[in-house]
């Protein structure tokens, strides 16, 4: 569409539904993501995917002198049975092998840039993933899972190296339900890397708070399933923001409660701090920090994992934006 009017410019067809006969196939045909990713390193390209339990399939297109041209299809029953039900609610787009292009992560399985499979751990589908610098003293990127498909002996958790899904730590015991957005962000200043936090559905006293290493800090509810995290205060750590409350980790309340639904947390200003962004009543509020900051920081929004992650944003478990590098290393 053209974004000073809105009028369509062009369009394709979703990935078809006809292959999704089983039984519940309309469930399964019936979710569908959306992402953007630069390919070739230099030119964005839409991703658009239609299953997550089952089959999925796979589209590329890049927009060219009026039309959106494919470039590649990718079909998960043309692959070995561990592509099959690897998907998740949303994608990720992300340099997961250094090459300077963007791979789609789909969940438990990476699609390189050229459509064709690059890994899959097999574990099922993910209920969160968080790809990021999680641990700053491994080389590249890692992903933290929180896999809702039962596991009947470990890694229902677990943190595995972006570019080849070799797990690096998991959980070391069976679980029936990782479930919702969960969380990941560094909460914890005397921890390097970022913390990794899920749960049981069913078991409300199942929680795990882990640093990046899979050391347990702690079993205590962090604020349900899905907490979310903001950079708000000067330091290098993001804040808890459980309903609508903003705090350090293990520390008391800052000013002020956003009110209403939240609808995303990114830095839309540029000062390397985020915004809380909510509907109430019918209002799309920015929240911003008063708090100054103690030193000059590229805004996140440069960062292109990060920003391609607030494009995604808007699919399906909402999970806060992540970088390719780690604050407290600089950048």
């Amino acid at each position: 569409m053209d974004g000073l009017t809105g009028k369509p410019i062009t369009r394709v067809d979703w990935p078809p539904r006809k292959d999704f006969n089983m039984k519940h196939g309309y469930n399964y045909a019936s979710r569908n993501q959306l992402c953007v990713a630069y390919l070739d390193g230099k030119t964005p390209s839409l991703l658009v995917e239609r299953g997550t339990y089952n089959i999925i399939l796979l589209d590329a297109y890049q927009f060219r002198d009026g039309r959106l041209t494919k470039l590649w299809s990718w079909d998960n029953r043309n692959e070995s049975r561990k592509y099959r039900g690897q998907g998740a609610h949303w994608m990720h787009a992300a340099d997961v092998d250094g090459d300077g292009r963007d791979e789609v992560v789909i969940g438990s399985a990476v699609i390189d840039d050229n459509g064709k499979p690059l890994w899959t751990t097999g574990l099922g589908h993910p209920d969160h993933c968080y790809v990021g610098d999680i641990d700053p003293c491994r080389p590249g990127l890692e992903i933290y899972y929180g896999i809702e498909r039962r596991q009947k002996e470990r890694n229902g958790m677990c943190l595995v190296d972006a570019a080849t899904g070799k797990i690096i730590w998991g959980h070391d015991q069976p679980t029936t339900h990782i479930h919702s957005s969960g969380l990941c962000a560094d909460i914890d200043a005397s921890r390097p890397g970022s913390e990794c936090y899920s749960g049981e559905r069913d078991f409300k006293d199942k929680r795990w708070l882990r640093d990046c290493k899979g050391n347990v800090l702690s079993t205590k509810d962090l604020g349900g399933l899905a907490p979310r995290s903001v950079y708000w205060d000067a330091d290098l750590q993001r804040e808890l923001l459980r309903r609508g409350r903003i705090s350090d980790y293990n520390g008391k309340a800052m000013p002020p409660r956003a009110e209403g639904h939240i609808a995303a947390v990114a830095d839309i200003l540029g000062d390397w701090r985020e915004e809380i962004i909510t509907s109430v009543n019918g209002e799309l509020r920015i929240y911003t920090t008063t708090i100054a900051a103690k030193d000059r920081r590229t805004c996140l929004m440069q960062d292109r994992l990060y920003r391609m992650d607030v494009v995604v944003a808007a699919m399906g478990y909402y999970q806060v934006p992540m970088t390719s590098y780690d604050l407290g290393k600089g950048k």
